[in-house]
């Protein structure tokens, strides 16, 4: 890692580090040596309005503690206080993940636990929210490996390039384009040894979370469901300024395979309420 904190003045060089921080394991470093790293500051962004609409809704899932579903609204709606860091969070980074369907939001909860324990079968809380205000998402898109799922994401990915290309000179695009390719990569990692993995992107959301710069959230594909779907990370400012509504909560059973936890689960819902009473959901 010599001379990773120097500053790069060409786009031959950006490139190749980037390549290098790519194959890096960053399991023995700190938070606070990766953020002094001079091709990480500064990243640009693109965004994209998530609108209200009388079908836009977003899913969470939190295993339970035992077999009994939560009851507290404001237990599973956010962490205010995360004791790890992860894909979009650094620790004590108060931070929302969601989904755009159920099952997604359901193998996303589970795979630290899948990842971690040989446990396979959970029973799940899962909350389904409305979206009441207008939200404007930083989409992490210049993933090549991501843009090959099928979903649209390759066509925002092009059309976001392409407006980029006629507003830039070419040097300047050049970066642009290694920049969003390098950090869409982060987000999309699948070889995670340990928390420390996260520690670009989990970097990059607390800088673009930053309140001073006006982002809402970020919209990145689904690692546990490869690529197929889409996650979002939302900071906590949205849950205090009542961004969504409590829709409908399921309580869900869920059993992954023994032998390759990436298989899509079984899962069933024994239970569902549309009933709430202020922070109590009742069964």
């Amino acid at each position: 890692m010599k001379g990773i904190k120097n500053k790069i003045y060409s786009n031959r060089r950006l490139s190749k580090r980037f390549k290098l921080l790519n194959r890096i394991n960053f399991c023995g470093f700190k938070p606070a040596q990766i953020s002094k790293i001079s091709c990480l500051r500064k990243f640009p962004f693109d965004l994209h309005d998530l609108e209200v609409t009388d079908n836009n809704y977003i899913y969470r899932a939190c295993i339970n503690e035992n077999e009994k579903p939560y009851d507290s609204i404001a237990r599973i709606s956010y962490n205010p206080n995360p004791m790890y860091l992860s894909r979009a969070n650094v620790k004590g980074q108060p931070i929302g993940y969601y989904t755009c369907a159920l099952d997604i939001s359901i193998i996303e909860g589970c795979q630290d636990s899948l990842r971690n324990t040989k446990n396979r079968k959970f029973s799940m809380t899962v909350t389904k929210w409305k979206i009441k205000k207008k939200i404007a998402l930083q989409i992490i898109s210049n993933s090549q490996k991501t843009q090959k799922s099928g979903t649209d994401l390759n066509l925002y990915c092009k059309a976001t390039k392409n407006k980029r290309f006629k507003e830039m000179q070419r040097k300047d695009y050049r970066t642009y384009f290694l920049k969003t390719r390098f950090i869409a990569d982060q987000y999309a990692k699948t070889n995670i040894k340990c928390e420390n993995d996260y520690l670009v992107s989990a970097l990059h959301s607390k800088t673009l979370l930053n309140p001073k710069n006006k982002i809402d959230g970020l919209i990145y594909p689904s690692v546990g469901y490869f690529y197929y779907g889409f996650n979002y990370a939302f900071p906590s400012i949205l849950f205090e300024n009542n961004y969504f509504e409590l829709s409908e909560a399921f309580l869900v059973n869920v059993e992954f395979c023994n032998d390759d936890y990436m298989k899509y689960p079984i899962w069933n819902i024994s239970s569902k309420t549309f009933d709430f009473d202020n922070n109590k959901i009742k069964w």
